[in-house]
């Protein structure tokens, strides 16, 4: 059964946007963005949660940037769900820190 899970990216918790489009400084912050997106469609985290997570974040500390308090957010949320564990993330993202830039883009 599919089911289109609509995501609230407005209010606390809203993305930074210029012109009505979410902006990024980076291209891991635009994948970070979409693989929340991705996960939620397929109801393996639950938007309410998330964005729950992320105002917490948020909160925490708000001088962080707020696409580093976004993934913090994915983190928590996967670590909750033993989707991923702190220690598999880290992992896989200490591997894709070393990739060199344009590594999965054909030339």
């Amino acid at each position: 059964m599919n089911a289109v899970h609509r995501v609230d990216v407005t209010g606390p918790a809203a993305p930074p946007r210029a012109n009505g489009e979410v902006i990024f400084d980076a291209p891991w912050q635009q994948r970070v963005f979409g693989l929340t997106l991705a996960l939620n469609e397929t109801a393996a985290v639950p938007w309410k949660t998330f964005r729950t997570r992320l105002i917490a974040r948020i909160a925490q500390d708000e001088a962080r940037p707020y696409w580093e308090s976004w993934a913090a957010a994915l983190e928590d949320v996967l670590a909750a769900s033993a989707t991923l564990t702190a220690t598999d993330v880290d992992s896989r993202q200490d591997r894709l820190a070393k990739r060199h830039p344009g590594h999965d883009h054909r030339h």
